[in-house]
Formats: structure tokens, sequence, C-alpha cells
């Protein structure tokens, strides 16, 4: 399954903060029981031209793995959930939308991955 989710962001000091957004996927991967593998790695790419700083963080999973990018002074944040494994996507919809205070919210959903009874790709369908 993954979860590919666009939005703007009224917590900025979570995303500008390396610390919160490391705690923060491992929250997120608890939230939708995932297991986190090892600590999360989150690395800043500054903007001269903006005097901003872009963090991407993954997290990953023994189901596979989390991404974020966040953009801080546009407030908008890219995220994505990749598992082997079925997870709620309304809750973990609702787990980004509480803590990141996020409107504007696009999201996509599909089913897709390896079959674990057959090992055969599962069809890429939209949930």
């Amino acid at each position: 399954m993954e979860l590919l989710v666009n939005f703007y962001c009224k917590n900025v000091v979570l995303m500008r903060d390396k610390g919160a957004l490391r705690q923060w996927l491992l929250d997120m991967a608890k939230e939708i029981g995932m297991t986190p593998y090892g600590r999360p790695k989150v690395v800043d790419y500054p903007f001269p031209e903006r005097e901003g700083t872009a963090l991407s963080a993954v997290v990953f999973l023994g189901e596979s793995s989390i991404t974020i990018h966040t953009y801080p002074e546009f407030k908008h944040v890219f995220l994505n959930v990749f598992s082997c494994k079925d997870f709620n996507v309304w809750t973990a919809r609702a787990y980004i939308e509480h803590t990141f205070q996020a409107s504007g919210m696009k999201y996509f959903a599909f089913q897709r991955g390896i079959d674990m009874k057959t090992g055969k790709p599962l069809p890429f369908v939209p949930i």
C-alpha cells in the first residue's frame, strides 16, 4: 500500500526542527502500526537564493519506509508512506492533519506491492 500526501502546513516549527521531525516519523510509524528499523535520517538542503532551508527525512520500516520533504518558507510538505503491510489510510491522514495543522491536503492511496501468499505483484489500484 502506498500513500502520497501534499499539504500546506501551519506547524512551521515541526517543518524546521530536525529532532522534532525525527520523532514525528517514529510516532507516525507507531500510529499506523509499522515497525521502525533504525533511527530516522534527516538532512537539510539550503536554498541560498531564498535564504531558507528544506528538510528531507526517511525512516525505514520493517514493512518499507516513510519519507517526508518540508519547505518551511513555502509552508508546504510532501509525504510518502510505502508499505508491504496494509494500514489505515484514514488514521494516517488524521494524524498528519492534526500534527502538522495541515490544510489544502491532497492525498492519493494505492494498493500495490507483493501478495505475500503468492509472491506476485499486486495490481496498481487507487483506493
